[in-house]
Order: structure tokens, then sequence, then C-alpha cells
């Protein structure tokens, strides 16, 4: 089974280099038996050793028949809010630490890395760094760049970059709209990505990234969120309105079973339902493994469901590898 999403957190963070006052660089406080993440001074997350530590994380993975991880930054360390060079910065940390975890085993793991959006063009040659310097397949992004949908066209130096590098890209919802949340904290992540992750795909599709970049490969966290059901609405207005037919060339259905999406939620019908929207061949394993959210024994969900052996290989490994571009040992 490749786990294909999962987060890291570095052990700790170099001081901040620059000197702007009540700068937003995270800083790690140790506890007695945990540590959290501060940013801005104040807590952001508690982490244990299993968000950095290899050799743990193996042990873990075992314990739930994972064979290998896919490492990609915990999403509030992406930091398209700061200025360049501090983001350069700190995100060279962040892809070194991933870096180096993959070092230490690659047939455990495989990495994901950080680029600067906030400067699209840097961003495109941060792409290629992270290819031929950090040896990572590909980036994380989050689903808006300060409230700028990732599917802009001011992105597409980033996307061309990815093309021509062979880079996958996995789109992690990211600061969502929560004026209207109520609850703890927690509920930003439980309610509001998903949200976020329906808003982003339907960015995707009206905005035409894929007729652009046929060749980008992009993946959804949490199952897309809110989009499969949003999918039939879209649909049957691409057929009934003639504007929308002019906007998206090829049915939205067509073309969001181009994208790939995590099995991260939490259900089997609501797994059933994924594989019906949009193909057995289009839907990886995800965990979102270290958190408090995380389904442990990812790959439970599949044993209720009418599948044949290949569509569970391909759920399990095949889409995975053919995501991020790997090749199947067994065909060598």
């Amino acid at each position: 089974m490749i786990d294909m999403h999962t987060h890291v957190v570095p052990a700790d963070f170099p001081a901040y280099p620059g000197k702007q006052p009540g700068h937003a660089w995270p800083c790690m406080h140790c506890g007695e038996h945990h540590r959290t993440v501060m940013i801005g001074g104040k807590p952001f997350r508690q982490v244990e050793d299993n968000a950095w530590d290899p050799r743990r994380r193996i042990d873990e993975m075992a314990a739930e028949g994972v064979a290998v991880q896919v490492l990609s930054p915990m999403p509030e360390l992406l930091s398209y809010w700061f200025e360049l060079p501090d983001a350069l910065a700190f995100g060279r940390h962040i892809n070194g630490t991933i870096a180096a975890m993959v070092a230490h085993d690659p047939s455990h793991f495989h990495g994901l890395g950080m680029v600067p959006l906030q400067d699209p063009q840097r961003a495109a040659r941060e792409v290629r760094s992270l290819k031929h310097e950090f040896g990572l397949r590909g980036v994380e992004a989050g689903s808006n760049i300060n409230g700028i949908a990732l599917a802009d066209r001011r992105f597409d130096p980033f996307f061309q970059a990815l093309e021509e590098e062979d880079m996958c890209l996995f789109v992690h919802a990211l600061h969502p709209t929560t004026e209207r949340l109520y609850g703890p904290a927690l509920m930003e992540a439980l309610v509001a990505f998903p949200n976020e992750n329906g808003l982003g795909i339907a960015a995707f599709i009206a905005n035409g990234v894929l007729d652009r970049f046929p060749r980008l490969r992009v993946a959804f966290s949490h199952g897309g969120g809110s989009f499969p059901m949003i999918l039939p609405r879209l649909q049957h207005g691409w057929h009934s309105n003639a504007a929308l037919r002019d906007t998206m060339p090829h049915a939205p259905e067509e073309t969001a079973r181009r994208f790939w999406y995590d099995t991260l939620v939490y259900s089997e019908q609501a797994l059933a339902y994924l594989i019906q929207v949009y193909g057995h061949e289009r839907l990886m394993v995800g965990s979102d493994y270290p958190f408090v959210i995380r389904e442990r024994d990812p790959g439970h969900r599949l044993l209720g469901l009418e599948l044949d052996d290949a569509q569970r290989r391909a759920l399990l490994t095949d889409n995975a590898r053919h995501f991020l571009a790997i090749a199947d040992a067994s065909n060598r």
C-alpha cells in the first residue's frame, strides 16, 4: 500500500534570518512528551516524533500495512505569506528535511516539496530545484495562494515547469473561508477544508488548467472534498447552459476524471461514491498521517467494497505509481 497523503514537520526550525518584527516564522517549543509548533508566538499544533523520525514512521507503517509513504509539508508551513527571501530560506529547510527522510530509506518514502507560489516565476525555478537538487517527485501546494485560486492563470509558469519536469502536483486545502464557521478550531479541517477543495477543483475545471497543460498530473486531498456532490450540478448546468459550454469545452465529468484524488473520506459509502464519480483508476490511499484526524489503517475501508483484484491493486499502489511517475519494479 502507498499512502499518498502524509505530512512532515521538522524536529526543529532554524532561527528567523530576517529583521521583521513579529514575523510568522515558526519555532518549536519542546515539552516533556511532545513538541508544539509555534507560529506568530501562538501554539499552532502539538506533534510527536513521528512527524520527523523516519524510523518511528516505518514501525507504524508496518503495523498498518503501509509499504510506502509520500511525504509532504504540513500545509501551514507552505509560507505563501512570507516575503520571497524568507520563503526561499524556509522552503529550503522544509525541502531538505523531506529529502533527508527519503534518503534515509527510499524504499519506504517518496517526497513532495514546497515552492514560493507568491512569486510564480520563482516557484517555477524552484520546481526544477526540487527535482534536480532535492530529488523529490513533485510539489504540494495550497488550494489558494493568499486568497487567489491556484487555478488562476498567473500560476501558469509554475504549471509549465511541473509539466516540463514531469513533476506531480498535490493540492491541499489551505486557509479556507471560516467567517461563518462555529465550534472549536478543529472544525476548520473537518468542515471548511472540504468546501475549500470543492471550490479549488471547480476553478481548475472552469479555468481550463488541463486544457493549457494536458500532461499535468494533479491530485486533490480529502477525496476532492465537497466536489463529488457539486459535480452533478456542474454537469447539469453544462448541458443546459451555452455560456458554460463556451467556458468549458469539455464536460465537467470528463475533466474531473483526469485528476487524481485521495481516499480520505472516512466512510465506505463515501468511498464507493467516489469510485462511481471518478473511477477506480483515479483514487489513491491517503491517511493524513501523523495528525489527530488521520485515518488509521487507511486501507481497511477497501475491504468492504466490491472490488476485483485489479481494482484493489489500482487503489492500493498502481494509481499512486502512475501519479508519481514511478516504475513498477515487478514490470522491470
